[in-house]
């Protein structure tokens, strides 16, 4: 039994802790996603929207802040809400909540990645399964939810449907921990 010991160079990884790329990416587009989807349902939403953006992206790709991240998650969401008050189409507003639940469970998971590899680390498969998952229980959880909303009993509404969207978000939460 031989073991043939080639001369490779082996190179050292800086350590950056910087956000996982292809997260970061695709949070900041399910945000942009949810902003131009109330934009379509209420114009005056699109500001606050916008604003929320902005730090999202800013808050993954310029500053590297989770915190700042959250927030435009959170001010993506308010411009749902401000959406709600002048629009009323259901639909739109459940899935422009799932676009903003999945930016922010993946702009939380390009930080997690980024604390435990380095942003040279080949990360991208992991990170793809990480977005199928939370892709599919939202989905799950949107369509019971909106399923729940359709069928007629009575007292059902749509702060019942809100409801039902923050427990998924809720859920997805209890996922991570």
């Amino acid at each position: 039994m031989s073991f043939d010991i080639q001369d490779e160079e082996f190179s050292a990884v800086e350590v950056t802790h910087s956000p996982a790329q292809f997260s970061s990416i695709i949070a900041v587009a399910a945000a942009l996603l949810a902003v131009v989807t109330t934009a379509l349902v209420a114009p005056l939403s699109a500001p606050v929207g916008l604003f929320g953006l902005a730090g999202v992206a800013a808050g993954l790709f310029v500053f590297e802040s989770e915190r700042l991240t959250i927030a435009g998650t959170g001010i993506v969401f308010v411009g749902i809400v401000v959406a709600g008050f002048f629009g009323d189409v259901p639909e739109f507003l459940l899935f422009a909540s799932l676009a903003t639940i999945v930016s922010f469970d993946l702009g939380s998971n390009a930080f997690s990645v980024g604390r435990q590899m380095s942003d040279q680390t080949d990360t991208q498969r992991g990170e793809a399964v990480h977005v199928a998952a939370t892709v599919f229980v939202g989905v799950m959880a949107a369509g019971l939810s909106y399923g729940l909303y359709i069928v007629p009993w009575g007292s059902l509404t749509v702060p019942a449907l809100t409801l039902l969207l923050l427990s998924a978000l809720f859920f997805l939460w209890s996922i991570r921990q």
